[in-house]
């Protein structure tokens, strides 16, 4: 088989889906890097202009939900999807909320939170000369605040936007109360969408130590590093 390319910003929940999707499956793969301006040349791969876009064998998949249909039809063992029709349900609405929902608490603990933004730029930028890390923290910010804006989640107040935050996270510890992963007795692409996002969460918030605070989410976290 050809190698397989992930064409990548590291610093993405959705790249670190297919990451932990490839590791999952324990298929070999190299990573290309858009950081900096880079990102300037992701509309020469993606009609979106939005990464991940994974290069598997001459073919072209873009969007992380597509990548996964795409690698669990190529490599079925071991599933991202359940057998079970109401459980493969459950799952999918969780990748869903993954990427629909919990994305925007990931942007706002990045972009609101200045001390998490000190940390977010010179991820974006890793590898670039430093003046694009000025460039990028100049604009990443105006954008992100008024994606965050149009969103909605964007005019909450902190104090509202952590409520609602820690409302979302106690949920989850509620599920993982009664059963080890989020929508089977088998680790899914639930778990890895949902703790993609989270794990970006936790690498730049300032809030780590009252989000792994919840014992069950902080050791279904720890299942996750497979």
């Amino acid at each position: 088989m050809s190698k397989i390319v992930l064409h990548q910003w590291e610093i993405s929940p959705f790249c670190r889906k297919v990451r932990k999707i490839l590791q999952y499956k324990k298929l070999n793969y190299v990573t290309q890097n858009y950081n900096g301006l880079l990102a300037l040349k992701v509309s020469k791969l993606s009609k979106a202009a939005k990464l991940p876009v994974l290069e598997y064998a001459g073919e072209w998949i873009q969007d992380s939900s597509d990548i996964a249909e795409f690698l669990e039809h190529r490599h079925p063992q071991p599933a991202l999807f359940p057998s079970d029709p109401q459980q493969q349900a459950q799952a999918l609405l969780w990748e869903d909320w993954a990427d629909e929902s919990l994305y925007w608490y990931e942007v706002y603990l990045r972009f609101m939170d200045q001390r998490a933004l000190q940390l977010t730029i010179p991820l974006l930028c890793a590898g670039r000369p430093q003046f694009e890390a000025w460039i990028i923290g100049s604009l990443a910010p105006i954008i992100y605040r008024q994606q965050l804006r149009s969103q909605g989640i964007g005019r909450l107040s902190r104090d509202r936007f952590e409520a609602k935050f820690f409302q979302q996270l106690a949920r989850i510890e509620v599920v993982l109360s009664h059963q080890p992963w989020l929508a089977s007795h088998e680790l899914t692409i639930a778990d890895i969408a949902v703790a993609a996002q989270l794990e970006e969460i936790l690498r730049t918030s300032t809030l780590k130590e009252r989000i792994l605070a919840y014992p069950k989410l902080a050791n279904w976290l720890t299942r996750m590093n497979y």
